[in-house]
C-alpha cells in the first residue's frame, strides 16, 4: 500500500500541488500553474478581486495532471494558500459576491465625509493601541489591524451595506477544503489568526471583540485543531482527481506555517527566512511572549511562529525592476521582459563589492509595521556609485538587513539564539547576492534544499500527520525533510 500524501497550494501568483512518499522520504512529483483567476485587476486599483470557484478548479486541474503522470494513489490530501482575504458562502456552499483577497485595500480608503479610514474606526471600536510606533493592533491578536485581514473585509462590507443576511466566511485554504469534501469550512489557529480577531493566547475567536465591531458571530467558522480530519473527499472530486473517493482530507493550514514546516528540521535552533512575492523572518517558540511590531503566529500543531511578516519581499525587488522596465520602455519605445531584467539586475550585482561602494538604500516602498507611512530611498550617491549594479545589490544588501532585524528583534523579546539559518523561496534560491547578504547580515551559513513548493510540502506533511503517519508536526518535519537534498548555497 503506497505511504503517499498529496498537497494543493493555492497561492495568488501560482497554484502548485505536491506529491510525498514516506517510505523513501523523497518527492514523487510537483507540478505548478499560473492562477489566472482574478477579475478585472486594472479596473478598480485599490481592489483585488478573485473568482474562487476558478481558482479551485486550477489547484484540482493540476493536482490531476500531477497524479495522471505520477500514477501516484495518495492516502490523504492537505492544502494550504492565502491566509486572509474572504470568500461569502451561502448555506449551500455557493459563493457570494467575488473572493477578495489579502492584497486588497478598501479597507484603508477614507469613510465617506469622514477623515478616518475603516481600519481606523475599527480600532476605535476594538481598542486597538500602537505601541513604539507600530501599527495599531487589538490585544491578543498577535497581528497589527490590516487591510487584508478577513475581519477588515467583513466590517467594510457591513458599513457599506454589502454584506448579505446568512452567509458564511472562508479564506482560500478553507473553502478548497469544502470543496473537496462537500462539508461547511471550518479553521484551524494558523488560518483563523489571519482574520484579525483571533486570540493567540487563549487559541479562540474573540467573539466580544466581533461583537464591539457590530459583526455577526455566525460570520465564523468553526474552530478545529490542525491536523485533524476536516473530511472526507467527495465521489464528484474524486473523479476530477483521479482518486477513489472517501480520502481524508486534513484541515487547511495557513502558507506561511507550512513553509516553515516544509523547509525546517530543527524547529528549536533555526530562524527561517522566506522570500517569494512578501518575505518573512521567523522563529519558533513553545509559549506566548511579546512581539513587538512582529506578528506571534500560531504553529501548525504545536506552538507559534515569531516572526517578522512582509517588511520586505519579492515585491520590493520588484519595484527597482519595474522603475528599470519602465526607463527602458519610455526611452527606446521597446517593452523589456520583466524576468530578463530580474536576471540582468542580479548578474549586475554579482560584480559589485559588499557595501556597494558607499550606497544606502531604505527599502520600506510601502512602509513597515512600525512605521505604515515610511517610503524607500537611495542615498549616498555618487557618479561612480550611481549604476544598476549598485543598486540591486544595494537594495538586497538592505533587504537581508531588515530581514535581519526582525530576528534581532525576536532575540530582543526573548526568543533563544539560533544555530541554523534556512531559507526558502525563489527570491532567495534564485539570488546568490541575496543569500550572500543574508550570510554576511545573520552571521550563519543558510541551507537550501533542493526542492520548491515549501508550502505545499508542508501541508502534505499536515495530511500525513492528520492520517496517523506521523505523532506531530515537529516529527514529521524531522523525519521526513533529513531525506531530501541540500542546495549548494553558493551556486
Amino acid at each position: 500500500m503506497p505511504n503517499q500524501y498529496l498537497a494543493l497550494d493555492v497561492g495568488s501568483t501560482t497554484v502548485s500541488a505536491i506529491i510525498i512518499d514516506l517510505d523513501s522520504s523523497s518527492i514523487v512529483g510537483s507540478s505548478s500553474t499560473a492562477n489566472t483567476a482574478a477579475l478585472n485587476p486594472a479596473a478598480k486599483p485599490a481592489r483585488s478581486e478573485w473568482d474562487l470557484n476558478a481558482m479551485s478548479e486550477l489547484a484540482i486541474k493540476n493536482a490531476a495532471a500531477l497524479i495522471e503522470r505520477t500514477r501516484a494513489k495518495p492516502s490523504a490530501i492537505g492544502v494550504t494558500g492565502q491566509q486572509q482575504g474572504l470568500q461569502l458562502l451561502n448555506d449551500e456552499l455557493d459563493s457570494v459576491g467575488p473572493y477578495i483577497s489579502w492584497q486588497d485595500q478598501r479597507s484603508k480608503e477614507k469613510i465617506p465625509s469622514e477623515q478616518r479610514t475603516y481600519l481606523d474606526e475599527m480600532g476605535e471600536l476594538g481598542g486597538a493601541i500602537s505601541t513604539g510606533g507600530a501599527s495599531p493592533a487589538f490585544a491578543n491578536t498577535g497581528c497589527p489591524l490590516g487591510a487584508g485581514y478577513t475581519a477588515p473585509l467583513l466590517f467594510w462590507l457591513k458599513k457599506n451595506n454589502q454584506l448579505p443576511k446568512d452567509v458564511y466566511g472562508t479564506t482560500t485554504p478553507e473553502f478548497v477544503v469544502a470543496r473537496l469534501t462537500n462539508n461547511l469550512p471550518v479553521t484551524d489557529p494558523t488560518d483563523a489568526m489571519g482574520w484579525g480577531v483571533y486570540n493567540v493566547t487563549t487559541l479562540d475567536w474573540d467573539f466580544e471583540l466581533i461583537d464591539t465591531l457590530g459583526l455577526s458571530r455566525t460570520l465564523f467558522p468553526p474552530l478545529v485543531s490542525s491536523c485533524t480530519v476536516a473530511g472526507y473527499l467527495a465521489d464528484q472530486m474524486a473523479q476530477k482527481l483521479g482518486v477513489s473517493s472517501g480520502i481524508p482530507i486534513a484541515v487547511a493550514s495557513g502558507d506561511h506555517q507550512c513553509s516553515f514546516a516544509g523547509t525546517v528540521i530543527d524547529y528549536c535552533g533555526s530562524v527561517a527566512v522566506n522570500v517569494g512575492t512578501g518575505g518573512q523572518s521567523s522563529v519558533y517558540v513553545e509559549n506566548p511572549m511579546p512581539h513587538g511590531s512582529l506578528e506571534l503566529r500560531p504553529h501548525i500543531d504545536t506552538g507559534y511562529l515569531l516572526a517578522g511578516v512582509g517588511i520586505v519581499g519579492g515585491r520590493t525587488f520588484r519595484t527597482l525592476r519595474d522603475f528599470f522596465g519602465t526607463v527602458v520602455s519610455e526611452l527606446t519605445g521597446t517593452q523589456p521582459d520583466p524576468d530578463s531584467i530580474y536576471e540582468q539586475l542580479v548578474d549586475l550585482a554579482q560584480n559589485i563589492p559588499a557595501g556597494s561602494d558607499g550606497v544606502k538604500v531604505d527599502p520600506l516602498f510601502t512602509g513597515s509595521p512600525k512605521n505604515p507611512l515610511a517610503r524607500g530611498a537611495f542615498l549616498e550617491l555618487t557618479p561612480k556609485n550611481c549604476t544598476p549594479g549598485h543598486l540591486a545589490r544595494a537594495l538586497f544588501e538592505a533587504m537581508a538587513n531588515r530581514l535581519a532585524n526582525s530576528y534581532r528583534e525576536a532575540l530582543s523579546l526573548g526568543a533563544e539564539k539560533r544555530t541554523r539559518l534556512v531559507g526558502s523561496g525563489n527570491g532567495i534560491k534564485l539570488n546568490p547576492v541575496l543569500r550572500e547578504s543574508l550570510m554576511a547580515e545573520f552571521g550563519m551559513p543558510i541551507e537550501l534544499r533542493r526542492q520548491g513548493e515549501e508550502a505545499a510540502l508542508g501541508a502534505a506533511l499536515c495530511a500525513a500527520v492528520a492520517d496517523g503517519a506521523f505523532e506531530s508536526m515537529p516529527k514529521a518535519s524531522a523525519s521526513f525533510l533529513r531525506g531530501l537534498s541540500l542546495q549548494d548555497a553558493l551556486t
